[in-house]
């Protein structure tokens, strides 16, 4: 979608001790979270949650100073900090919530600030993809950037979110810069607010929030890694489970740890893109109830 939604614009009282403060929240609780196939507390993958957690006040620190830096410095130093302080750098987080904390600060249509990406937002984009390490270096997204770094100084990062967006399949982070953050703002963000409101408890209504984006919007690192109808069945799967009861009921919470153990059993089909756009929501919503909104409602984990 090209237009602004409810809630694509903050007043102009957001300060960068907020941000970061729903940076850190939406992170730390993002990653913590036993969300099916992903990463958490309770499961590693290529990368400890130790390292994930201690990239966190690096890349805080850099998405708090997104009104002082355009969106391609703002990513490039969250993702210099944090791969200093932790060896890793979530560089897709980076790139989600460096647009939205900048329209947060500025009390801006997130439209604007996406139309305002530069040439030059590009090249330092780039910078941060080749710094996160080669993972990030052979896909559609670094692709259509050097085709943009190529094109002349007219070319721009959203000229390049747009081609990499459409392509098969297309990038997530690419198709959200395209869409204006439509599965964020329009699927994830409501699904979370209405998971906080039915459970009362962060874990539980972040799990509730991934699985209903999961059920909606096939991820597309499933797709390049396994094809259209691998990723598409993945999304039945997770509809299976919100159709038992997902996070509300003790039948889905059994759903839940059936879907994740199908899940693990094929690394192909973890769903690597869903996770992102949950945690920001999450950041979203922190910046517009405050920061105990997520943080007071954390709840000690039963024993696993």
């Amino acid at each position: 979608m090209e237009g602004d939604a409810p809630g694509a614009s903050f007043g102009p009282h957001v300060s960068p001790q907020e941000v970061a403060e729903a940076t850190a929240s939406a992170l730390t609780l993002g990653y913590s979270a036993p969300m099916p196939g992903a990463d958490s507390r309770y499961s590693d993958g290529t990368v400890a949650h130790e390292t994930r957690l201690l990239g966190v006040p690096a890349l805080a620190a850099a998405v708090s100073g997104a009104g002082e830096r355009s969106i391609g410095e703002t990513v490039l130093e969250a993702t210099l900090g944090s791969r200093a302080a932790a060896g890793y750098a979530d560089v897709r987080a980076a790139a989600y919530l460096a647009p939205l904390a900048r329209a947060a600060l500025f009390g801006e249509r997130l439209g604007k600030v996406l139309a305002g990406l530069s040439h030059a937002d590009a090249r330092l984009f780039a910078r941060a993809l080749e710094a996160a390490g080669p993972v990030h270096t052979g896909g559609a997204l670094y692709g259509a950037i050097n085709v943009a770094m190529g094109a002349g100084r007219d070319a721009t990062l959203r000229d390049a979110m747009r081609f990499a967006a459409v392509g098969s399949p297309g990038d997530p982070t690419a198709r959200e810069y395209a869409r204006n953050f439509e599965v964020t703002r329009e699927l994830a963000r409501p699904a979370l607010q209405g998971a906080l409101a039915r459970v009362e408890a962060t874990r539980p209504a972040l799990v509730q929030a991934y699985l209903e984006v999961l059920a909606e919007v096939p991820d597309l690192d499933v797709t390049g890694r396994a094809g259209s109808k691998e990723a598409e069945e993945v999304s039945r799967l997770a509809y299976g489970v919100i159709k038992a009861g997902g996070a509300y009921s003790r039948r889905g919470l059994q759903a839940i740890a059936n879907l994740d153990g199908l899940l693990r059993s094929d690394a192909r089909l973890k769903p690597t893109a869903t996770e992102t756009p949950v945690v920001a929501a999450a950041f979203l919503l922190s910046l517009e109830h405050g920061s105990g909104y997520l943080a007071g409602r954390v709840r000690p984990a039963p024993h696993r």
